[in-house]
């Protein structure tokens, strides 16, 4: 072939690419089935900025905790807690008798199942629950929906800032990433946020069966058992951590981090080698586990009560 032909060639040829790619376009923007589903919805009365980033960061925090630990929910909420757009903490059994001071824990409280399921071979049970009321009560009201233990401090501005860039339109979830010998999973202790997608399909397929939830309890460790059982729906962990590539969720105290005093089961389970100092956790960290509740209050007193001088 000839150079001019040759070029001539190589010019029908991008004429062709400019004319087939808007026809593809136009095929995928008709066809319902071809939309892209991460395309965050826009309501048409929201036309500032600031709004449009913070449309997609309502989150509901669910915290796990029983009767015999109240004490440290109320610092849970008083903290971190009250900072969600909703939080809501997640109690087996019945509602207690009329004894009980609601003055004294004004946090919202669910009871779900019954007392047994607060056993450690049950708490895959509670998990499960906790997330079926949440879908039931809350499952359109908001984008994201963050699950953290009653020793789990949360930054939640950060959380909000890692969140509100990301679709909840889409079914994943984010956390420390730890593995088995065939999954990816959420540490259950650093807290794992599900996107508004992930629980609503969770909840429609799985949740609302009682014989496809039974077939979920693989694992008494109840984050690998929620892998396991969000992996039957093709939904599945996503890596979390930052630009960086530091950690953001924790599953164990700060001092532990930055010291490099990891346990046995971070070193052996986490899906990244882990790093001690500076190099432990991102400067936009979410969350650490662990902390007793005199840490906690250290902690929030350091983040929100402690304030630079202007020089």
């Amino acid at each position: 072939m000839s150079l001019y032909r040759r070029r001539i060639f190589i010019y029908f040829i991008i004429l062709l690419l400019l004319i087939i790619e808007p026809l593809i376009y136009l095929f995928y923007l008709s066809d319902s089935h071809c939309k892209n589903n991460i395309e965050i919805s826009i309501p048409d009365n929201i036309s500032d900025k600031a709004s449009i980033i913070n449309i997609n960061t309502r989150i509901l925090c669910w915290i796990p905790t029983t009767l015999n630990r109240l004490d440290r929910a109320i610092i849970v909420y008083e903290t971190w807690a009250k900072r969600c757009d909703h939080s809501v903490f997640m109690i087996a059994g019945s509602r207690p008798t009329r004894s009980f001071d609601h003055s004294k824990y004004p946090f919202p409280i669910a009871y779900i199942g019954d007392e047994t399921i607060e056993k450690y071979n049950r708490l895959s049970e509670k998990t499960l629950l906790s997330l079926l009321y949440i879908y039931k009560q809350y499952g359109h009201d908001y984008d994201w929906f963050f699950k953290g233990d009653d020793d789990t401090y949360v930054i939640i501005e950060n959380l909000r800032h890692f969140l509100r860039r990301r679709p909840s339109n889409t079914s994943f979830y984010y956390g420390y990433i730890a593995k088995t010998s065939d999954r990816l999973y959420p540490s259950g202790g650093a807290g794992y946020v599900l996107s508004q997608e992930a629980l609503l399909q969770f909840g429609k397929q799985i949740l609302t069966n009682t014989e496809k939830r039974k077939l979920c309890n693989k694992d008494e460790a109840e984050d690998i058992n929620l892998a396991y059982c969000l992996a039957r729906i093709g939904i599945f962990v996503i890596n979390a951590r930052d630009n960086q590539q530091l950690e953001i969720f924790h599953p164990m105290t700060f001092e532990q981090h930055f010291m490099g005093n990891f346990t046995k089961w971070i070193k052996k389970n986490a899906q990244f080698d882990q790093k001690k100092g500076e190099q432990c956790c991102s400067p936009l960290t979410i969350s650490f586990h662990s902390l007793s509740p005199v840490e906690m209050k250290m902690m929030h007193f350091l983040l929100y009560r402690i304030k630079k001088a202007p020089v």
